[in-house]
């Protein structure tokens, strides 16, 4: 009988060694080094966008599924992408070139093998060395204003919502003044100045949230980020522009049949921005096409209650594990 157990145990352990050399990446060999000149200087445990680092197997568990390729969202959605907001490396880093073939191809073979994970930390001498040299660098402290600036960055999601609000309304109470009195004009006169105050304030904790996020302080039109905000800035400075025009209406002074028509012009004008800038912030944090993916799928496919069901599980888990761009 011991035997037989001493076998088996023989056995498995020659099977295992067989599988083990089956496989023909080696993450130490392999993959860190593709990691560390590509993702590293982005993603590590000096700089972590996002709270993401490659060089932690906790936080690359959660984008990829081993021996899953179509599951793994590092794959899929940030390194074979058609989309330049998501695709890395990024197009405004140091490695905008992307990956090589043979690079992903590393990648791509490693996570079809298990995606198993094994950091190297330096330990010779050598290396030694210059990791203590490099943490005696000092690093630059942020000075307390912009620590402040980059902090109110991070309320722009909330703040955007209420200059939408406020100008949308605005529009609405403008029209019905034309059948229900004065007070209407009055009141959306009020949702234009503070919607506006409010655009200028959601433009400048944009900025510093797309800094925040790695986006850096871009002045080209080249990625959607790019366009949102800068529409973002037209959108307020329109706003601001509109005020006096307004005020001009409500007070009743002369030529004030024009400024109402100029008014509401651009209250039209402000109202088709507004949209626009909301529909790229959407795009932004579920990804593009994603409404246009959602229409086809709730009014052109037809779906059993189980598949929609289905469907509906899968996204929330993709909104819970997507990085933010």
């Amino acid at each position: 009988m011991y035997v037989r157990i001493l076998l088996g145990i023989s056995l498995s352990l020659t099977a295992s060694s067989f599988v083990s050399a089956e496989k023909l990446v080696d993450f130490r060999r392999d993959v860190q080094p593709v990691l560390e000149a590509r993702c590293l200087e982005c993603h590590g445990p000096e700089k972590a966008k996002n709270d993401f680092r490659v060089d932690d197997e906790e936080t690359m568990g959660y984008y990829i599924e081993p021996g899953d390729l179509e599951s793994s969202s590092l794959w899929n959605d940030y390194l074979i992408t058609d989309d330049p907001d998501l695709k890395m490396p990024p197009a405004n880093s140091t490695h905008h070139e992307g990956m090589t073939a043979a690079e992903l191809a590393i990648i791509k073979l490693w996570i079809e093998e298990g995606a198993d994970f094994d950091w190297s930390i330096p330990t010779d001498a050598t290396e030694t060395e210059v990791v203590v040299e490099e943490a005696a660098t000092p690093v630059t402290e942020l000075s307390t204003p912009y620590k402040v600036w980059l902090f109110q960055g991070l309320f722009h999601p909330a703040m955007t919502h209420l200059p939408v609000g406020l100008l949308s309304i605005s529009l609405v109470f403008l029209v019905l003044s034309k059948f229900a009195g004065q007070s209407f004009e009055s009141a959306a006169f009020h949702c234009l100045w503070v919607g506006a105050l409010g655009a200028c304030v959601a433009c400048v904790s944009g900025w510093s949230y797309a800094v925040h996020e790695g986006y850096g302080m871009s002045f080209s039109f080249d990625s959607n980020i790019d366009r949102h905000r800068w529409l973002g800035v037209v959108l307020a400075v329109g706003a601001l522009i509109l005020i006096p025009v307004a005020y001009k209406a409500v007070k009743g002074e002369e030529g004030s049949g024009k400024m109402k028509l100029g008014w509401f012009l651009g209250s039209l004008v402000i109202a088709m921005v507004v949209s626009i800038v909301g529909f790229q912030g959407g795009e932004l944090v579920y990804g593009e096409g994603h409404y246009e993916k959602e229409f086809d799928h709730l009014f052109l496919t037809e779906n059993t209650p189980e598949e929609t069901e289905a469907v509906a599980v899968e996204v929330e888990e993709e909104s819970e594990t997507e990085p933010s761009e």
